[in-house]
């Protein structure tokens, strides 16, 4: 035969940690504060951190540009034959060729402009070339939005490829 406690109706009473007979649970002064001052912070940190989202945004462009760049480079040592980045700088895209797709800037990318020797430029289009040897073309990529610009540029004796700012 099984017996079950019986419910009991009305406020539990309190814990023996809880302080016991006559003190109320509640916040202290002192957790309020901390409450507050944490929220307060949070307030202060959010936006700043915000506001550098169009900045990490165009960096991070620039990295993956850089990316495509150290990319080709080295495939072109890899395989012996030249390797092209051809740059697209009015429609603010670019593609590794060959085999490469074309990689369209985000939105927050508004120009991007390009720097290279004059034998590869064309009216729309400016290229990159990375020799067998690991040399290169040269010359710089600019990409802005509203406020900033950063760089990539490529070191034509070396074929080293670095971000600027």
């Amino acid at each position: 035969h099984l017996t079950f406690p019986r419910l009991r109706r009305g406020p539990l009473p309190l814990p023996p940690h809880a302080g016991g007979e006559g003190k109320q649970a509640g916040f202290t002064l002192i957790e309020m504060l901390v409450v507050l001052a944490v929220i307060a912070l949070a307030l202060t940190v959010v936006p700043a951190l915000l506001g550098s989202l169009p900045g990490a945004r165009l960096r991070a462009a620039a990295d993956e540009v850089a990316g495509a760049l150290r990319v080709a480079r080295s495939d072109a040592l890899a395989s012996g034959r030249s390797v092209e980045v051809r740059f697209d700088p009015a429609a603010r895209s670019y593609a590794v060729v060959p085999g490469g797709t074309t990689r369209v800037l985000p939105p927050a990318v508004r120009t991007m402009s390009v720097t290279t020797s004059a034998a590869f430029q064309r009216r729309n289009e400016a290229t990159f070339r990375f020799f067998a040897d690991g040399t290169a073309t040269g010359g710089s990529v600019v990409l802005r939005d509203a406020a900033r610009a950063t760089g990539v540029t490529v070191d034509w004796l070396t074929g080293r490829v670095r971000r600027v700012d």
